[in-house]
């Protein structure tokens, strides 16, 4: 039976601290490695500038950025420090798998853990194999997984963003279609993915909730509107030209809304508060 005792993070941002937060609590010994000087303290994690040597962690996952060079630097390091003998996980899911891992010696090592942010927070954790992932890497991550109290979801084949950013995009490609064509204002959009779809979601999901309705109606539907959604096959203008001017959100001030004088910050921890409480009412309520 697979086990995962010993942990390294690549990465000490936002996300791998998230990881090793959620790792640590479950009783792993977790480093965390930044070539940064980092302001992070929590029971069981060790920070470090450099991959220990010793002891040989079952499990490197690297949370690096998303740049494919960077992301391929730090595997090198991670061959070379360790060879193959821990599984090596990369967290993106926007770059894709294979191209992301042809240049390792160690292939059969090599898979995908995608955590949604928060990390320390989701109940699922995305593990996709790799063109050529052995069982036994797949087992180290799923072990990983299940001993930190969350639920894998196994994909066994690796398709560009995966399950979750696949269905994220294809909501967001269409709301930003909405808001350039005038049709529907952030506000609005926003107000009815939190108030119509996301209650419903939380409840009956996609699909399960179409079963439920009769796909009759749901086919018919989809014979008039799909052929009207916004097919571009490319990224959406509008958002690439928001980042090119510098509005990249409550950093800059200025993203979909307007952010001078209000506390983003604030608004975060209350939005992080009130997330972590609906989980655990949902989490409640599917066990009853």
């Amino acid at each position: 039976m697979a086990v995962c005792d010993t942990l390294v993070i690549m990465g000490g941002g936002v996300m791998g601290r998230g990881m090793a937060r959620l790792f640590a609590k479950a009783g792993m010994r977790v480093t965390l490695v930044d070539v940064r000087d980092i302001d992070f303290v929590h029971p069981g994690v060790t920070l470090a500038h450099e991959p220990p040597g010793e002891p040989v962690p079952d499990l490197v996952i690297e949370a690096v950025f998303e740049d494919r060079d960077v992301k391929q630097s730090v595997f090198a390091r991670i061959e070379a420090c360790y060879g193959g003998r821990p599984v090596l996980a990369t967290n993106t899911s926007g770059l894709p798998l294979d191209e992301l891992g042809a240049s390792l010696t160690y292939p059969h090592r090599f898979l995908a853990m995608h955590f949604y942010q928060p990390a320390d927070l989701f109940p699922l954790i995305e593990v996709v194999r790799g063109a050529r992932t052995e069982d036994s890497a797949m087992a180290v991550a799923e072990a990983a997984v299940r001993r930190a109290g969350r639920e894998p979801i196994v994909l066994q084949r690796a398709v560009n963003g995966y399950l979750i950013n696949r269905l994220q995009h294809s909501i967001l490609h269409e709301a930003y279609h909405l808001l350039e064509s005038g049709i529907a204002t952030a506000e609005t959009i926003d107000k009815v993915a939190k108030l119509l779809l996301g209650p419903r979601m939380c409840i009956t999901g996609l699909l399960e909730q179409k079963d439920l309705a009769g796909l009759e109606m749901h086919a018919q539907a989809q014979r008039s509107i799909v052929p009207t959604l916004s097919h571009t096959g490319v990224p959406s203008a509008y958002l690439q030209d928001m980042v090119a001017r510098g509005d990249v959100g409550v950093g800059s001030g200025r993203g979909f809304y307007d952010w001078h004088g209000r506390d983003g910050a604030a608004v975060q921890r209350r939005a992080a508060a009130r997330l972590e409480r609906l989980l655990a009412y949902l989490q409640k309520d599917e066990a009853e």
